[in-house]
């Protein structure tokens, strides 16, 4: 069965250059642009199926009318709603019933916006879609329930982290890490799984509850290289 997948690219902070060396060779079943993320997908060509938003952060309503002239559908908010544009262009992806969402422009420098888009991550996971945010530096994805991942060495220096983000996940288990654990109850947003590296060609987590937020991180950012 073919696997459905979307990319929302939305407001943040993007490293262009990055996105656009990611995105080669990839292809995707749909494409949302979220508000300032339609300038994004202009200057990089890249051709988005839906958009929306409350367009306050665009700033260039030729451009909207520009792919609206190409029968793009364009959903409008207005600027005083409840959720944000990145919520929304979440809930319409999961309208399309995916079974892979990543996003793009969903951390940068507000810190607000990225916690909150870090929040809805749960929602993702709730719904049995793998969700993961990305940028030049990390890649953060939610767990939920029982779960069995394995990671994949990068080639590069990087870490690997997890942290909680329900009130105790159970049943952590981390083999093939430079710092194993096992049957471990985490608290929320306890520092114990931050900085942890993989040490062997694949390594397992396991867990059985909660919310575990998953940050595959570098600092010195990620070579296009690496990825499998």
């Amino acid at each position: 069965m073919k696997t459905m997948k979307l990319l929302i690219i939305s407001g943040g902070s993007i490293d262009e250059d990055f996105l656009g060396a990611w995105l080669a060779g990839k292809n995707f079943d749909g494409l949302i642009a979220a508000d300032a993320g339609l300038a994004v997908c202009d200057r990089l060509g890249i051709m988005p199926t839906e958009i929306l938003g409350d367009f306050d952060s665009l700033g260039q309503i030729e451009l909207l009318e520009k792919y609206e002239k190409m029968g793009i559908p364009v959903h409008r908010y207005p600027a005083k709603k409840d959720k944000t544009d990145t919520h929304l262009a979440l809930e319409l992806a999961l309208e399309k019933k995916p079974d892979e969402v990543t996003l793009f422009g969903a951390s940068g420098t507000r810190l607000d916006h990225t916690l909150a888009n870090i929040g809805l991550l749960t929602i993702m996971a709730d719904a049995g879609v793998s969700a993961k945010m990305i940028d030049r530096h990390n890649c953060l994805e939610m767990l939920s329930g029982r779960q069995r991942r394995v990671y994949r060495k990068t080639g590069q220096k990087s870490y690997l982290s997890v942290m909680a983000c329900s009130p105790l996940v159970t049943g952590l288990g981390m083999k093939g890490f430079a710092y194993p654990l096992s049957d471990v109850s985490l608290p929320a947003f306890d520092s114990l799984g931050i900085s942890n590296e993989i040490t062997e060609d694949e390594a397992v987590l396991t867990m059985e509850s909660g919310y575990l937020l998953v940050a595959r991180t570098s600092d010195e950012g990620w070579k296009m290289e690496k990825e499998k």
